[in-house]
């Protein structure tokens, strides 16, 4: 082949090479990135199912007091339930932030996947932009999900914070209603942790299926 065809040839393959090099660090990274994500997903979810359980105790055994006419210890489950519901509200704001945070990035892969794809034109490229639009959409849904449960159970927790002063003084209709609202938020942290198992289950998925 005369010298100045192998050249060519050359410089041809030089932009293939240096998109399977890019491919392969930003692969390798997001593989790492997935397997942070599921950990933290993990530690999420052992978490929650730990303080479900012990909100559930705090809700019986305000019912129970609230039942019984006991207002002493109504009062004393009350701070816990308190305490418990600011933690949650401010643990679900993490995910909501953590959330948005996965969106933006899922968001750059996909523009870079968009750019190979167009100067390849390779296949697997539009394939892979194809799979990063709906991870995408996955991850902006998730963020939109996670945020409205925070919101709602921001929500709750002002209403059953402006109860405090009338509950202190006795106020048996505060009490019920303050009651009404720990059961409210209750539901809303099953939803929650329901939720984060589902997206947990998805984002295995999602790694077994890039790993392949």
């Amino acid at each position: 082949m005369p010298r100045l065809d192998t050249v060519l040839v050359l410089l041809l393959a030089m932009p293939g090479a240096a998109f399977a090099k890019t491919e392969t660090i930003r692969n390798s990274r997001e593989a790492r990135a997935d397997r942070r994500e599921l950990a933290a997903d993990y530690d999420w979810n052992e978490r929650d199912t730990r303080e479900l359980a012990e909100f559930e105790r705090f809700a019986a055994t305000l019912r129970d007091a609230s039942k019984d006419r006991m207002p002493r210890r109504y009062r004393d489950v009350n701070t816990r339930v308190q305490a418990a519901i600011a933690r949650e509200v401010q643990q679900v704001q993490v995910k909501s932030a953590q959330a948005g945070y996965e969106a933006t990035l899922s968001r750059r892969e996909l523009g870079a996947e968009r750019m190979e794809a167009s100067v390849t034109g390779e296949p697997i490229d539009m394939f892979e932009s194809r799979d990063d639009r709906r991870d995408l959409r996955d991850d902006a849904r998730d963020h939109d999900n996670t945020t409205a449960r925070y919101e709602e159970m921001a929500r709750i927790a002002t209403m059953s914070a402006a109860l405090q002063n009338p509950i202190d003084r006795g106020d048996r209709s505060a009490m019920k209603r303050n009651l009404e609202l720990a059961n409210a938020f209750l539901a809303m942290m099953r939803r929650d942790l329901a939720a984060s198992r589902v997206e947990a289950a998805e984002d295995r998925a999602e790694l077994r299926e890039d790993q392949r």
